[in-house]
């Protein structure tokens, strides 16, 4: 890292402490009263997002799309009985954490997890991850490269970065020569400062080969088609970041509403309730589904809701199955393949936690 950068991050660190200070007063009203309430009196709940790809994007200009504009649809599915009931505010790293606190926004999505050193300097709380941002290597469609292992000793291209305990800035180039490293091989790293150059030399044929988060490498390739063709994505996981929610701390029903939302999600696919087919299992005999689904009283008691919210959100948006594929999956432009994100049973590593 150059001096010149790690200066400057401490300067941000310490204006954004000092912002923090300066909103406690804002933060400490804010807090007094119950997120949840809040959202009920406001009619509404308010997402910061980090815009990406298949995560939060407006990819027609007006309309937000991707998993993280969903989850935010299922709370207000949840706490207000209107998925339609939602505003988000574009941030990045500093102002996502900022605008919490002075509660501009009742939740903070990411792109990539924030650090637990972050997270307790700041006062905030993370959920459970709600989805695993994997590092991987595109390849271009002539290439021949169908494995990592074929890039011993040719260009990679890679964005430089750096990580401090702020967690300011991406460590993709870290991280590929961590695995190169761990597996002896000898790596020839092709460095960008900025994504639009990388991208470019990718599609002009400068660079065969391209490491970054595997929703950047798919939007690069769908945006691209005529150019990248069928670019090969690399099966091998480089790193893998599980990214969650952020709220601010103190508040333990609103975190618990956001981590029961989640695992109602996962947990509804694992059982195999569907929006298609709602009506249907809702007059079964399992009793988990009559549990999850409000017919058998007790899930909103934890959550201060009442029981038939999990109902509401599955017809809103569906399970976390329905969910992936339509915003990151074979229905989206991107195609990214569960992988990681898959339930624990069929080899990911998506578990709900307990509900009751």
């Amino acid at each position: 890292m150059r001096a010149e950068q790690r200066g400057e991050n401490r300067i941000e660190q310490v204006l954004l402490a000092g912002a923090i200070l300066a909103a406690g007063g804002l933060a400490t009203t804010a807090c007094a009263q119950d997120t949840v309430n809040r959202i009920k009196n406001a009619g509404r709940v308010v997402s910061g997002v980090n815009v990406r790809a298949g995560l939060a994007d407006l990819p027609t200009g007006t309309t937000w799309e991707g998993l993280s504009v969903d989850l935010t649809k299922a709370l207000a599915a949840a706490v207000l009985g209107d998925p339609s009931k939602v505003s988000f505010v574009s941030t990045d790293r500093k102002s996502g954490p900022e605008k919490l606190l002075k509660g501009e926004t009742n939740v903070y999505f990411p792109v990539e997890p924030m650090p637990l050193s972050k997270l307790a300097v700041l006062g905030l709380a993370a959920s459970q991850p709600f989805f695993i941002n994997a590092q991987k290597v595109m390849v271009s469609e002539d290439s021949g490269i169908t494995a990592v292992d074929q890039l011993r000793n040719k260009s990679i291209a890679v964005q430089p970065g750096y990580v401090d305990e702020q967690n300011f800035e991406m460590a993709n180039e870290e991280h590929l020569r961590d695995y190169f490293r761990r597996a002896g091989w000898q790596l020839l790293v092709f460095p960008f400062e900025e994504w639009d150059e990388m991208e470019s030399a990718f599609l002009s044929g400068r660079v065969r080969a391209v490491s970054a988060e595997e929703t950047e490498l798919a939007r690069l390739r769908a945006a691209n088609r005529e150019q990248a063709g069928n670019a090969l994505i690399l099966p091998e996981v480089i790193s893998m970041e599980p990214v969650s929610a952020v709220v601010r701390s103190g508040d333990s029903n609103w975190l618990a509403l956001l981590n029961a939302t989640i695992s109602l999600l996962i947990h509804a696919e694992y059982l195999g309730i569907s929006s298609d087919n709602l009506e249907v299992v809702k007059t079964g005999n399992d009793p988990e589904i009559r549990y999850l689904i409000g017919v058998t009283p007790g899930i909103g008691h934890a959550v201060g809701l009442d029981d038939r919210w999990g109902e509401r959100v599955i017809k809103a948006v569906g399970n976390y199955g329905e969910v992936f594929k339509r915003d990151l999956g074979t229905e989206s432009a991107l195609a990214i393949p569960r992988g990681l994100n898959e339930l624990w049973n069929r080899g990911g590593l998506l578990y709900s936690g307990p509900i009751r």
